[in-house]
């Protein structure tokens, strides 16, 4: 992989971070649809909360999407807690460990800039790579639980200050 360019994404990006996040989905069992998929991830606007993205350039094609978001409600309409922050990151599985830590290290900066205290994944238990890595990246494991479709998942938490996220 040549330099890796950070920057916001543009609306014309959504299908390759789509096609990105299908390639990294299709490698797990009942995976949520594209649509689903897409749609969280788009559903933010700047009244409902904090929401950073980043898409990560190789030779002029997205190779990775990271992002900080943070609702002011959650889906049952009680207030989220000021300082938690949730990630997301999206890498091809062969890229994982170098674009992956690029990714949370400028993940780490919008966390140290919103002044977070904690950071949390919701991952597939099928991933177990992507949970390892994490794990190593300093995650430790709050809980497991079931999507509607059955998915086992896994969430994970890291708390401030983050120095392993680098």
């Amino acid at each position: 992989m040549s330099d890796i360019t950070l920057r916001a994404p543009t609306d014309d990006d959504w299908p390759a971070i789509l096609a990105l996040a299908q390639l990294s989905l299709s490698e797990l069992p009942n995976s949520l649809s594209q649509d689903e998929w897409l749609n969280n991830r788009r559903s933010f606007s700047p009244s409902d909360g904090i929401q950073r993205h980043f898409v990560a350039i190789s030779d002029e094609r997205i190779v990775g999407y990271a992002c900080v978001e943070h609702r002011n409600k959650n889906i049952d309409g009680r207030e989220t807690l000021d300082g938690v922050y949730r990630l997301f990151v999206v890498v091809a599985p062969s890229a994982r460990h170098t674009l992956a830590t690029r990714l949370l290290a400028k993940l780490r900066e919008c966390l140290i800039d919103l002044a977070a205290r904690r950071a949390w994944v919701v991952e597939y238990e099928a991933d177990a790579g992507f949970l390892a890595y994490l794990k190593e990246m300093g995650f430790v494991k709050l809980k497991s639980f079931k999507l509607e479709d059955g998915n086992p998942m896994v969430e994970m938490t890291i708390d401030a200050p983050f120095q392993s996220l680098v």
